[in-house]
């Protein structure tokens, strides 16, 4: 997504491509822990990069993305999210 961007809707903002999940789709699925499930732990990742794309198709998967960004990565910031089932 742009650096001009400051918050995230149900849409992405232009030059922004939603790429593959770990679960297969695109999109982002959210936190899906089964009903009644003990709470599970998310942990949210933003980077900065050095490109304004990687120029990596929609359904690259997760660990191609990752390893293709880890060598543009300028900063980070990373959060923690609980789910309860």
């Amino acid at each position: 997504m742009p650096a001009t961007a400051t918050v995230l809707g149900d849409t992405l903002p232009p030059g922004a491509v939603s790429g593959a999940e770990d679960a297969g789709p695109p999109g982002y699925l959210g936190p899906c822990p089964p009903a009644r499930d003990r709470p599970h732990r998310y942990r949210i990742s933003v980077h900065a990069l050095d490109t304004p794309s990687l120029a990596l198709p929609a359904a690259t998967p997760p660990d191609v993305a990752a390893f293709t960004l880890s060598g543009h990565v300028l900063a980070y910031g990373q959060t923690a999210a609980v789910a309860a089932g």
